[in-house]
């Protein structure tokens, strides 16, 4: 089973400067460090981020009350 690709999804920031917000992952960060390019979306800044521990997948299931 390969590890999930979170890029391009809506993610939940848990560690750093941005811990609390909500961003989108960019995918791999370019310098080779095996972390991930996130941007929180308060910010216009990039950070990188390991994945799960420091940032995490928002699941929306919907608009129904309970679900989500």
């Amino acid at each position: 089973m390969s590890d999930p690709d979170p890029t391009g999804r809506d993610v939940i920031i848990l560690a750093g400067e941005f811990a609390g917000e909500e961003g989108v992952c960019l995918g791999r960060a370019q310098d080779g460090s095996g972390l991930w390019a996130v941007s929180a979306d308060s910010s216009s800044r990039v950070v990188n981020l390991k994945f799960p521990e420091e940032f995490g997948v928002l699941v929306n299931r919907g608009q129904e009350p309970g679900r989500n």
